[in-house]
């Protein structure tokens, strides 16, 4: 019987030289990469190299959120304030011109010498004057009309208006005239004389 050749077994220590090395770890994720069979495996504790930037831009988002928030409230609050500021130079111009107004009277019957007269009467808070003329029956007494005339001129009467009164008769009745938010109403009978108002009106 022939004995058979048999292939020469090679040394456990070597590989055959057809048969390549197994790949390296590195080598085959380059490999999986590059043939898109699979994908790199990822050791245990380590990070996947896309969560980084995710998580980047998740915060970037929440932070450009609460930043425009917080611009439009202080851009909001800054408005409000500037309203505020608004209406208190309002009120307090109005205030002004009010106190101003109110003045007018009391002032011009104090230049007239007559701040002291029973016959001129200045009220409510200085928005009105009531004057009371001396008539042929008024035994208590009463203003002159010179007296009348000259709170009036300081008021800045027109001369129409002290030429209307003087002609005014016991036949008119109650009579008015205006001019710059000042308003006068009268009437005048020889046994009372001329009887009057004056108001101011009130600034806007």
């Amino acid at each position: 019987m022939t004995d058979q050749p048999t292939a020469p077994v090679p040394d456990s220590g070597e590989l055959a030289a057809d048969v390549p090395p197994p790949p390296s770890p590195t080598d085959a994720q380059v490999w999986a990469a590059s043939t898109g069979e699979g994908s790199p495996a990822v050791g245990p504790g380590k990070r996947p190299t896309w969560v980084l930037p995710v998580v980047t831009g998740v915060i970037g988002l929440v932070v450009g959120a609460g930043g425009m928030a917080a611009i439009g409230a202080g851009q909001d609050a800054a408005q409000e304030r500037e309203v505020a500021a608004e209406a208190r130079a309002d009120q307090v111009s109005a205030a002004t011109a009010q106190a101003a107004r109110a003045e007018t009277l009391t002032k011009a019957v104090g230049l007239c010498g007559q701040a002291e007269s029973t016959w001129f009467v200045v009220a409510d808070e200085g928005l009105s004057l009531t004057f009371d003329n001396k008539g042929k029956e008024d035994y208590l007494g009463g203003a002159d009309f010179q007296d009348i005339e000259c709170v009036l001129d300081v008021l800045e009467v027109p001369a129409a208006v002290l030429s209307h009164m003087g002609q005014t008769t016991s036949m008119d009745g109650r009579q008015e005239e205006s001019w710059d938010g000042i308003t006068v109403a009268w009437s005048y009978h020889p046994d009372r004389g001329m009887d009057g108002v004056v108001t101011v009106e009130e600034a806007e």
